[in-house]
């Protein structure tokens, strides 16, 4: 029963994996994006690029539409140049969406402020999961931009442009930036879309390592790190500094390259298109390039950098602080709170003297009204048709008036929030002639049908940096749209919630507000104890009564440790909605600080608060930020496995057997050591300052052991079908592989299985011709299809044996059959029965467990290699072989060594099994240590494994037993050295 338990958990952490992948496809938040419309045909003009020679396959192209064609044909470029480079698989076709948008403002505006965009094309080749290209890209790169300089400067005028990167074309554009200072003359920034920036999403091949190992020490010698996010505006520090580096992020929807790989310690700027304003929504890592949301407020910002350069022409301003202000103000939050401002010479909540904003009122031209109620609402659905000022008491050492929260939706005044010391009189009504602009407090608020703005203001520290002021106004403009503003004056301390993150077992749901005051506009709930990035709240909020109006529900994420990373969430129109709190990296050791969720409800609506954990957002989380950790774990059970049946034999037996991989793999000691012991080592291991860092220390527990769990179940299920496959299929996928390796012409099949089954030295040769001319990958592939037919005939001929063998013996027992003498007849010499090795009597079924677990390896080993494979393919017509090629090597190394394991009559009756069972748990604990992370490093610890069993095979002495050597002393010598011959012909 406790067996039976045990291997229900493998099998219930696939299912849960699989869960989460189907949650992370489609199920995680509905995609709100806008398609992008064209009003022309596009046009790509192909421009001819100095040393375009050394890359045929790649290109650089304008964007264009109808009669604006011929001026791109005639190289009449006039605009702000944009170098669009696309990301892995990506089209330069990408860029329409970008550029058709902004090519209809150049028009709107008469032409006088416009952007040029332009595109590389880079053949769609997968660089996310092939780095072998990434130089050769970053090279071509380099090419596009000195050629667009030399566009712009012959005639006359220099350009510097802007780099819009999306997902591994902004690590190119970091790349190319950081090579030689004549690039840095020519860019001015770099914008990177749902980038990895700083750390790759998987490792396959070494080469995505050296590529990032080599721009992180190019940037960390030519650009500062801003601490704790700061921007640091000053510029001729370092080469680097004076470049303007913005980052954007897609947020949960976003399954490729999540929240979390989309920030680096170079950025200037980091923005989430959640919190991005008039964005305020997650999106996928394709959809960024066409989302009409985004794209309009990418184009703004570009647009807002674009100054004249004189006689038609038009560039970006060199001014880094204005760049920075323009990202700021457009890509992030550019709300200044009392402290956020660190000058001591600043009053007025924060903002200077000179820089506080005066307004100017007209009490003839307004309605100014103190309304002495703490919560009110006020709609004007047919607009106002006279200027309104509310205004707003400051009530000092009151706790029930510290804070204010305020809201106006269509207020078409920017300046709408402001204090002043209501000291003068106008009629009946007090006023005060000039007050001071609170701007910097305000905030857009998500909205999708309105302009809509707020404020939380604590009013107690408003009064102490200015004592004159008396009151905070509204100013609302006249309008004739639906105007509604609503004010709650409240304490803190009653609208604050604290919770705990329940434990990874509890998924029960709590109720934090059971009815709220359908004047309460405001809450703070402040999560404690949220760690690791797969922790996850879903917060429900209820609209359980509501005054003849629709709830609109806006929740924002505040993570203190994460700068930039604040997520809007809005719901409009919903009696119900949920919202998923998560944090997007990890805390800080040192930061023990709650993650606050601002609530901000409609006013007029009672609502009901739940909280629970969410198990469907944390598998989410979880399979897409630590499936690439798979490997590693089904390896090293594997070679455990592998171990355990290596281990099925006393060390003074003669005979050696080799266990089931089904037996070994479903034991629980295998993964019992593998979770205890590689916590205790990789921890010791940090004590070695000359010893690597393991990866495994930022894996957390709980997905440590779901890890393991989920491989084991993989392993399990996949010796079953694989077991499955050769007893039932055995000669139906003879067939089937051998047409897809072979040419389609039966006697030419039959003919190549014939060999397959004579010569497994010749095959072994074969692919490693493939291997040379094609690529390592498509050996692999072909090396596992040829793996699995050979066992398939070893499994026939054991159904053919074990047939013989039961028909001998029900023959002996009927008829008396295979008796050496008669009754009454005594031998004259007894006969010696020497113990032979299982694989010498003909026990095929040892051959098929000892092969099993090499099998799986191979299989493992083609399939990290498949990236490599489809590379291969898709540039097939460039070149018959790949260049270079990161699973030559390890494809070279292991299909020798099966050229001489399928040659060998393996598994030997040798010694030294028990050394090489120490070497795969040292390999077993290595691949879960250091190759997590670093995935291609599985590609050599599975070659190091095959050359240690090949060569034990070749050179470990054979076992003997003791009386088996004292017979052969006492025999002659001519019988010896013949049973000698004969065990060294049967051995071969």
């Amino acid at each position: 029963m406790i067996f039976r338990l045990f291997m229900l958990l493998p099998v219930f952490a696939v299912v849960l994996f699989l869960y989460g992948a189907i949650v992370n496809i489609g199920y995680l938040e509905e995609n709100r994006c806008r398609m992008t419309y064209m009003f022309e045909h596009p046009q790509y003009t192909r421009l001819p690029v100095r040393g375009n020679e050394r890359f045929p396959k790649y290109g650089l192209y304008a964007y264009s539409e109808g009669s604006l064609t011929q001026r791109v044909q005639q190289r009449v470029f006039t605009g702000a140049p944009v170098l669009f480079v696309p990301g892995s698989g990506g089209s330069y076709r990408q860029v329409r969406s970008l550029a058709s948008v902004a090519l209809r403002k150049g028009l709107d505006n008469n032409w006088q402020t416009h952007l040029d965009y332009f595109s590389v094309d880079l053949n769609e080749e997968l660089s996310g999961v092939f780095g072998g290209y990434l130089q050769d890209q970053t090279d071509f790169l380099e090419l596009c931009v000195q050629e667009i300089a030399r566009l712009y400067g012959s005639r006359g005028r220099p350009a510097r442009m802007f780099i819009v990167g999306h997902s591994v074309g902004g690590k190119l554009a970091q790349a190319v930036v950081g090579r030689r200072e004549t690039i840095v003359r020519h860019v001015l920034g770099i914008v990177t879309i749902s980038a990895p920036v700083d750390k790759p999403v998987v490792l396959l091949d070494h080469y995505h390592q050296s590529f990032y190992d080599r721009i992180e020490q190019t940037w960390r010698a030519n650009r500062s790190v801003w601490g704790n996010g700061e921007a640091n505006t000053a510029t001729g520090k370092l080469p680097l500094d004076g470049m303007l580096v913005v980052t954007v992020g897609g947020g949960i929807r976003d399954i490729i390259v999540h929240d979390g790989l989309t920030a680096s310690r170079y950025a200037d700027v980091h923005a989430m298109t959640h919190n991005i304003p008039n964005v305020w929504l997650s999106v996928d890592h394709l959809c960024a390039m066409w989302c009409l949301q985004f794209v309009l407020v990418m184009n703004r910002f570009l647009f807002s950098m674009v100054v004249p350069q004189g006689r038609g022409s038009y560039g970006f301003t060199e001014e880094k602080h204005i760049q920075l202000e323009k990202a700021v103000r457009i890509l992030s939050q550019p709300f200044a709170g009392a402290h956020d401002d660190d000058d001591d010479d600043d009053d007025g909540g924060g903002v200077s003297h000179d820089k506080r904003a005066l307004i100017q009122h007209h009490p003839e031209q307004e309605d100014w009204v103190e309304d002495l109620r703490r919560s009110f609402t006020e709609r004007h659905r047919a607009g106002m048709d006279r200027t309104r000022v509310q205004m707003i008491r400051l009530v000092p050492e009151k706790p029930a008036h510290r804070f204010l929260r305020v809201e106006v939706i269509n207020s078409e005044q920017s300046h709408w929030l402001s204090g002043c010391a209501a000291i003068e009189v106008y009629g009946n009504s007090r006023m005060c002639q000039r007050a001071v602009s609170l701007v910097n407090y305000t905030l857009p608020v998500p909205s999708s049908k309105f302009d809509r703005f707020g404020a939380l203001l604590d009013t107690h520290e408003l009064k102490r940096w200015n004592p004159s002021w008396t009151h905070v106004l509204v100013k609302i403009p006249r309008s004739f749209k639906p105007v509604q503003f609503s004010v709650d004056v409240f304490n803190p301390a009653e609208r604050e919630i604290n919770l705990t993150m329940p434990h990874w077992f509890d998924y029960r749901g709590h109720t934090i507000l059971h009815d709220a005051s359908p004047d309460d506009s405001y809450y703070r709930i402040n999560v404690h104890g949220m760690k690791y990035t797969y922790q996850t709240i879903a917060l429900d909020l209820m609209a359980v009564t509501c005054d003849g109006i629709k709830g609109t529900v806006v929740v924002k994420v505040h993570v203190p440790w994460a700068k930039g990373y604040d997520r809007y969430a809005f719901h409009e129109e919903l009696n119900q909605t949920t919202v998923y709190i998560y944090p997007p990296i990890e805390t800080p050791a040192d930061e023990p600080v709650p993650i606050q969720v601002d609530v901000h409800l409609t006013p007029g609506c009672r609502y009901r608060i739940r909280y629970a954990q969410s198990l469907r957002v944390s598998i989410a989380r979880i399979v897409q930020q630590h499936l690439v950790l798979l490997p590693a774990h089904c390896i090293a059970l594997v070679l455990l496995a592998f171990k355990d049946q290596l281990s099925q034999t006393a060390h003074d037996d003669p005979v050696f057997v080799v266990g089931k991989l089904r037996s070994s793999l479903t034991k629980p000691g295998p993964l019992v050591v593998l979770l205890a012991f590689s916590s205790l080592i990789a921890k010791f291991l940090t004590l070695f300052k000359s010893i690597p860092h393991a990866g495994m220390l930022s894996t957390p527990p709980v997905v440590s052991v779901l890890l393991h769990l989920a491989a084991l179940g993989l392993l399990v299920i996949a010796t079953l079908g694989l077991w499955g496959a050769i007893a039932f299929c055995a000669n139906f996928a003879h067939k089937i592989i051998l047409r897809l390796i072979a040419l389609p012409i039966p006697v030419m099949s039959s003919t190549f299985l014939s060999c397959i089954h004579k010569f497994p030295l010749a095959i072994a040769v074969l692919l490693v011709a493939i291997a040379l001319t094609a690529c390592g990958g498509v050996s692999l592939l072909c090396a596992a299809a040829v793996y699995f037919v050979l066992l398939s005939k070893a499994y026939e001929d054991y159904l053919e044996n074990f047939v013989f063998h039961t028909a001998r013996r029900i023959a002996a027992r009927l008829f008396g059959a295979g008796r050496d003498h008669t009754e009454g007849e005594q031998p004259t010499r007894p006969r010696r029965r020497r113990r032979r090795p299982a694989n010498e009597t003909g026990d095929e079924l040892m051959v098929i467990n000892f092969h099993l677990p090499l099998f799986f390896l191979v299989i493992m080993l083609a399939l990290l290699n498949v990236p490599s494979v489809i590379t291969w393919a898709k540039n097939y017509h460039h070149a018959n072989t790949l260049q270079p090629d990161p699973a030559l090597v390890p494809a070279l190394l292991v299909l020798v060594c099966l050229a001489v394991l399928w040659q060998l009559n393996t598994p030997r009756n040798v010694r030294g099994y028990e050394l090489l069972a120490a070497l795969l748990v040292i390999v077993a604990f290595v691949s879960v240590l250091y190759c997590q992370l670093h995935v291609y490093r599985l590609n050599y610890a599975i070659g190091i494994v095959f050359l240690a069993i090949t060569v034990h095979q070749i050179i470990a002495p054979k076992r003997r037993d003791v009386a088996e050597e004292e017979e052969k002393e006492e025999e002659p010598e001519e019988e010896r050295a013949g049973h000698e011959q004969i065990e060294n012909e049967r051995d071969n």
